[in-house]
């Protein structure tokens, strides 16, 4: 079964106001269902079907399936909105976008299979972890490894998968392989204390079949080189790998700073007394005025950087021009002290909370933990974002392979 809608017009497609409106709408639904998500280990199901219903898993997929081709300015935006009722579903949907998106790279025949289902899910999974996808001679490959940081499969259908290709041979490569779950392994062992509701499990699977025109080598998508003819000319599809990446490490924070400011000032202006000062309402003593404008700034100071590199992609994509030597390093080294800021400002919201902000039913205790997680994730990591961007301006060479 294929699906085309090759004759929609850009009047079909709902503007980023639009967009970001509908991710809104979703903010009450999501927060009531936070700790639920969290104990669950996965997105409840409610989740799932509103972001379906409301379009938002349609972002990266092609119009001729019914899909809206949104820029990186709108992914980041619409899922940030997504990330004030709950992080974790922000994240899953923000990787679910990507998957989309590097399924929409791939030979358009292969994209007609995938589509047929307009809401087909896919993760995506980078580390290695001794991954290998041996030749089997006919033009495929037979795949095997251990892959974790499966964010949302228990909801998905197929995987983009990583391997290197014939490790033992001259010139092995490593490559990106576009699998169905089935045949393959859920490890149940996302036991964590951050993002618990993203279900970022560990996938295993021996000697699964792959054929030839279901992967695509790392260095093309490195390089902007993708197997779609269809989507070549859509700014979107032209967008380098390493940039897609960079942008949705970044949607996972504003969110969660943003709601983090929300709960303080919705306490703070409830008329509650500092214990053991003379202050019987919150809203009245400087500190909390300090605490809430420090916050908030770093918030605004980092919304500032995390959109700029938005924005700056969508210019090349738009454009097609090429990166400048040492942008992409830039570029990290923003999301990086993002991040910083970020997490800087949902610590002072979290110490300025008191001891109430450590029970369970206290959003705030989940917003931190939250935020710790993104902390720590790969591409957001302060000290090795701000390192590639400083060798950048040295003039060293990137001492990463995505680079």
């Amino acid at each position: 079964m294929t699906t085309t809608i090759d004759s929609r017009t850009s009047t079909d497609v709902p503007s980023r106001e639009e967009l970001v409106a509908r991710a809104a709408a979703l903010v009450p639904l999501l927060r009531r269902n936070a700790e639920r998500c969290e104990q669950e280990g996965k997105l409840p199901e409610e989740n799932v079907r509103a972001l379906e219903e409301a379009g938002l898993l349609r972002l990266t997929l092609p119009r001729r399936y019914g899909g809206y081709e949104a820029d990186t300015r709108t992914k980041v935006e619409v899922y940030s909105e997504l990330g004030k009722g709950c992080s974790s579903t922000a994240w899953v949907a923000g990787l679910w976008s990507d998957g989309t998106l590097f399924t929409s790279l791939m030979p358009d025949h292969v994209q007609d299979e995938v589509f047929a289902d307009p809401n087909v899910r896919i993760t995506v999974s980078f580390p290695l972890g001794g991954t290998v996808a041996i030749s089997d001679g006919d033009g495929g490959y037979r795949l095997s490894g251990r892959w974790p940081f499966n964010t949302g499969c228990a909801h998905a259908t197929y995987a983009i998968r990583s391997a290197v290709i014939d490790p033992e041979s001259d010139a092995p490569g490593f490559g990106m392989f576009l699998t169905p779950y089935e045949g393959m392994t859920i490890v149940d062992d996302w036991q964590v204390s951050g993002l618990c509701g993203t279900g970022s499990n560990t996938v295993t699977g021996e000697n699964i079949p792959v054929p030839g025109d279901r992967m695509m080598h790392f260095g093309d998508a490195q390089q902007g080189r993708f197997r779609t003819e269809r989507n070549a000319a859509t700014p979107l599809y032209r967008t380098p790998i390493i940039s897609t990446i960079l942008t949705t490490g970044s949607l996972g924070f504003p969110g969660v700073a943003r709601a983090a400011l929300d709960f303080f000032l919705g306490k703070i202006g409830a008329g509650r007394p500092i214990t053991y000062t003379t202050y019987g309402d919150q809203s009245q003593a400087p500190i909390r005025h300090h605490q809430a404008a420090e916050a908030a700034l770093r918030i605004r100071a980092a919304d500032a950087l995390t959109f700029e590199v938005a924005d700056i992609v969508d210019r090349h994509a738009a454009d097609d021009t090429p990166y400048a030597e040492g942008e992409h390093s830039q570029l990290w080294g923003q999301v990086a002290y993002a991040t910083e800021l970020y997490s800087e400002a949902v610590e002072i919201l979290r110490a300025a909370s008191g001891a109430s902000a450590i029970h369970k039913s206290s959003p705030m205790q989940r917003l931190a933990r939250d935020a710790a997680a993104l902390k720590v994730h790969a591409i957001m990591s302060p000290t090795t974002g701000l390192e590639f961007h400083g060798r950048a301006l040295a003039g060293l060479a990137p001492n990463s392979p995505l680079l």
